[in-house]
This record gives C-alpha cells, structure tokens and sequence, in this order.
C-alpha cells in the first residue's frame, strides 16, 4: 500500500470518529508513540492502552481532521492537524486542543507517530 494510500484511509477513519479503528488495524505491532513532551510508548498494545487511557477521562464533542499533508524530503511520512473539542470530566471545562501528528509509513503500516502541541495536554 503507498504512502499516500495510507495515508488517506487514516484521516478518512478518523473523520468518521475511528480513531481506534485506525490503531488495531493500520498500526505495526512494533508502532513507537512519542509525545510532545519526549516520552515513548513502544508495541501496538500499549500504545492503544494509552490512548483508551488519554481518552477516558474527556467527553468529545467533535474532532477535525485536516490533511494528509507530505513533504518530499521524507517520502515515507505524512502529517495530519488535528483540533478536538472536549470536556475535561474532572473540572467540567470545555476546550479546544490542536495536535499535529507526523506518522512514518513502512510496508504499508504506521511504525510511529509523533506528536507536536502547544500548552498542557
């Protein structure tokens, strides 16, 4: 599967809310997850677990999905912006966050995600 094959079913699953959908099936069992703040998750599982994990304390109200975006001098990877509209259950406060993803494709799976955000997440 190409790259952009790739990347055009996972940013037409997440605009349908399959966010997970996309993690069971387009990711390599060996998928590394690096966030904002330096800190990775290594194999298919954890890194699912710590997004059920992410999630599990927001309501979502909607989440845009802008791109896939590439750039030539890295042909095996794209990015896509994304905006998620959530309510934090602890305090009850409403709030936009935006995330840009840069995903690298090999063999037709996602082996990492990295992600990039401002303010506190």
């Amino acid at each position: 599967m190409s790259l952009e094959s790739v990347a055009n079913q996972f940013v037409a699953l997440c605009r349908q809310g399959k966010n997970f959908d996309v993690m069971r099936t387009m990711y390599d069992p060996n998928i590394v997850s690096v966030e904002a703040d330096g800190a990775e998750t290594a194999g298919q599982g954890p890194v699912i677990k710590k997004s059920e994990d992410w999630v599990s304390d927001k309501e979502f109200h909607g989440e845009t999905v802008a791109g896939p975006f590439y750039n030539g001098a890295n042909p095996d990877q794209f990015a896509v912006y994304f905006t998620l509209d959530v309510t934090l259950r602890a305090t009850g406060q409403r709030i936009t966050l935006d995330e840009v993803g840069i995903y690298t494709v090999k063999n037709g799976l996602i082996t990492r995600e990295q992600f990039f955000y401002s303010g506190k997440h």
